[in-house]
């Protein structure tokens, strides 16, 4: 009987060392609440219980396997969802989010799949509100509104450095994978960037082949981005600067715009937070294209993982821009009360 038991103890300590191995992580966002958008057009003002208002529902799936001497095999499947319906607008797709595979260690980390651009990577640490949500993203408005997919590119391979006492930097490539070029289609960015005590300051870069109608562009779509913050103690700053620039092989589609970003970050007492930001596009080849947008949110934490929130932004646009899905030469706003838990 002590033979048995030694031997189911020998069994159970082996067993709890190849469990610890390797981990898979439950994770996810449900935001839901009362948001009323108006676009600015005639009965253009929509309102209800929406998902996404602070950031965008999601479930995700992400594990580590330690292969030793300091290499791990990760995966992550991460796919976003419609809190207040169970749906999704255009259909569920499991792993629309993220649906990667890759090694990671002392090189770096090395990922496989559908991920987040080395762009967004940089202006989501600057803008307040995480370029998330429905009140003022930051890439709904910079880069003239193209967010190439949500900032995220597939069948890609992307290198992540670590941190070298601040200093990250990381690139990733996306195959176009059409028939005959390989090049169309296309996406190709990279990111450098310094987070070390109350300075951040971020840098990236992205270039992109498009395939219009059958027809490749007689050039690239390319987008940069600059941005910092600076945490003061009892506030951080945020500014941002981006460009965007067009190239076509009809020149009247060819055009250049660029973006500009000022905002703050605080504690409000020991549970409250607020977000504010001013957010302005322009194209520099058109007249009459701004686009400006001013909003602010107040967040206030019920636990480590629940949230309330209020938030409210106002959206102008000039005779020739129609961002953020408000018509030209008209103002829109959107207004959002809800709560979100992350688990």
């Amino acid at each position: 009987m002590k033979k048995s038991l030694l031997a189911l103890a020998v069994l159970g300590a082996f067993a709890g060392a190849a469990s610890a191995q390797s981990s898979v992580t439950v994770y996810g966002i449900v935001d839901a609440g009362f948001n009323s958008t108006d676009t600015g057009a005639e009965d253009g003002r929509t309102t209800g219980i929406t998902s996404g208002n602070q950031s965008a529902s999601r479930i995700g799936f992400k594990g580590t396997e330690d292969l030793g001497n300091g290499l791990k095999a990760n995966f992550v499947l991460e796919s976003g969802f419609d809190a207040d319906d169970g749906n999704k607008t255009g259909g569920f797709q499991f792993g629309d989010r993220i649906s990667t595979v890759g090694l990671s260690g002392g090189f770096g980390a090395v990922n496989l799949g559908k991920q987040t651009s080395a762009i967004k990577d940089a202006y989501d640490q600057i803008d307040p509100f995480g370029d998330g949500g429905t009140i003022a993203p930051i890439g709904a408005v910079f880069f003239n509104g193209d967010r190439l997919g949500g900032g995220r590119i597939t069948n890609s391979v992307k290198y992540t450095s670590n941190s070298y006492s601040g200093f990250k930097f990381g690139a990733a490539y996306g195959f176009g994978e059409t028939a005959g070029s390989t090049s169309t289609n296309s996406n190709f960015g990279v990111n450098v960037g310094y987070a070390n005590g109350p300075l951040n300051v971020q840098f990236g870069y992205h270039n992109q082949d498009r395939l219009d109608a059958g027809i490749p562009r007689d050039g690239k779509d390319k987008s940069t981005f600059l941005g910092a913050t600076y945490n003061f103690g009892v506030a951080k700053l945020h500014g941002a600067f981006g460009q965007h620039k067009v190239s076509d092989i009809d020149p009247a589609a060819e055009g250049k715009a660029r973006s500009y970003m000022v905002g703050a970050s605080a504690k409000v007492g020991a549970a409250g937070n607020i977000l504010a930001s001013y957010t302005m596009n322009e194209v520099r080849s058109v007249d009459d294209t701004d686009t400006k947008v001013a909003a602010i949110m107040y967040t206030h934490d019920l636990s480590k993982r629940t949230n309330l929130y209020a938030g409210y932004s106002h959206i102008s646009n000039d005779a020739n821009a129609v961002l953020r899905n408000v018509v030209a030469d008209e103002s829109g706003s959107v207004m959002a009360v809800g709560i979100r838990h992350k688990f």
